[in-house]
């Protein structure tokens, strides 16, 4: 499935590889800022809040620049800096208490470089090769994603300065790879030109990231539903670490280390297995079904009293994860206007990042106000509505005779 791939697209999932491989330090940040810091869960939601909401202005700032410019050296300068402030943070452990705001710059940089790697990754890849690429980088950053956590849950009480130097090293030499081995390729006029006259899902568009928006109102339903989804997400997620530290005790970083781990482990073997049953399959069912075991593995969490139970729960919304990743950053590619595949980039973060970054904030103000079942109770009804929204969009696509997937309109053609 992943052979005959350009080098390039082997580069860029390298780069994913070892990205994850470093991604010690969020994970845990919850548990740093209530068990290290002492925040309450919501002023831990509060600050995770603005953590994901600085992604914002860094992706607007070099959205159009990377459109318009070069994806590569955006990425390169504004991944080094994000790599310089979990150096500081290292370094000077010691002021434990300003860690939280140095971080929030690391976040802006990283942000500025989330338009231009998105770009980058659908420069490199076709209608042809797409989604077994994106399964391909997204299943790299997982088998990294796999150890650093779980080395990360070790490391956390007697060596949390480790972390964040280890992050920065790692960061760095991802960034080394990307300079030395990524072709900046971006479409020219011509092929802007040309596109604009083809009946491709991703054709260009004439004028602005606005107009160009307003010409896929489908797909704009559908990210707004998808930032809902991310909301409920982002919740669990911020909930999980809490709920693993309240129930195994002292032991609660390390097994919420190895529940990450598992997460990582579950996606590296799941995804190629979904990437070929999902392959000629209505793109909008799939999400649906992925939205379905997200519901699933959310609800055992809330009887799990055991690890064996955590991790069950965690390996279900895990086979979620990889069913929605292999098909809704494929999905949402192929609907982006060749031409503002950056600027697009940076509009979905908005829509879909903004349910994402108010997830700690309701998932901490849930806690506040309820325990830990129930407000995983109150986010499954959230996620029943998002389902149903879903196959609302999906019967619209079908309604309009829209094919969804490029392998099913070569079918139908046949």
């Amino acid at each position: 499935m992943y052979r005959n791939l350009s080098k390039s697209i082997y580069s860029l999932a390298l780069v994913n590889f070892i990205n994850g491989l470093g991604n010690f330090v969020f994970p845990f940040l919850t548990l740093f800022l209530t068990l290290k810091l002492g925040y309450s869960a919501s002023q831990a939601g509060r600050y995770m809040m603005i953590c994901i909401a600085m992604y914002l202005p860094g992706s607007l700032i070099t959205s159009r620049i990377a459109d318009k410019f070069s994806r590569k050296k955006i990425m390169i300068i504004s991944q080094t800096f994000f790599s310089l402030t979990f150096l500081i943070c290292g370094l000077f452990y010691q002021y434990t208490q300003l860690i939280p705001y140095i971080l929030l710059f690391g976040l802006f940089f990283d942000g500025a470089s989330d338009p231009a790697r998105q770009a980058l990754h659908t420069d490199h890849t076709n209608f042809d090769n797409r989604q077994e690429s994106f399964s391909l980088f997204y299943l790299a950053y997982n088998l990294g994603f796999g150890f650093g956590p779980a080395i990360a849950g070790l490391l956390f009480n007697s060596y949390p300065r480790i972390m964040f130097l280890v992050s920065a090293i790692v960061s760095l030499f991802a960034t080394f790879i990307v300079a030395i081995t990524i072709e900046d390729k971006m479409p020219d006029q011509k092929m802007i030109d040309d596109s604009i006259k083809n009946n491709q899902t991703d054709k260009a568009v004439e004028g602005n990231i606005f107009k160009a928006l307003l010409s896929r109102p489908k797909l704009l339903i559908y990210i707004c539903t998808n930032g809902v989804f991310f909301l409920c997400v982002s919740s669990i997620l911020f909930i999980l670490p809490l709920l693993s530290s309240t129930t195994f005790g002292e032991q609660g970083p390390a097994i919420y280390g190895f529940l990450m781990s598992s997460n990582a482990v579950t996606v590296v073997i799941a995804t190629p297995f979904v990437v070929k049953l999902t392959k000629k399959k209505n793109t909008l069912t799939v999400i649906i079904i992925s939205y379905l075991l997200y519901l699933v593995g959310f609800n055992i969490l809330t009887i799990a009293s055991y690890v064996i139970l955590f991790a069950l729960g965690v390996i279900i919304f895990s086979l979620g994860e990889s069913v929605n990743a292999t098909n809704n950053d494929y999905f949402i590619a192929n609907h982006t206007p060749l031409g503002h595949r950056a600027r697009f980039s940076t509009l979905i973060t908005i829509l879909q990042g903004s349910g994402f970054a108010l997830g700690p904030l309701f998932g901490g103000e849930l806690l506040d106000n309820y325990n830990f079942n129930q407000s995983i109770y109150i986010i499954s009804i959230i996620i029943l509505f998002c389902i149903s929204s879903m196959i609302y969009i999906r019967h619209i696509y079908i309604r309009d005779n829209e094919i969804i997937i490029p392998t099913l309109e070569i079918d139908n053609k046949k």
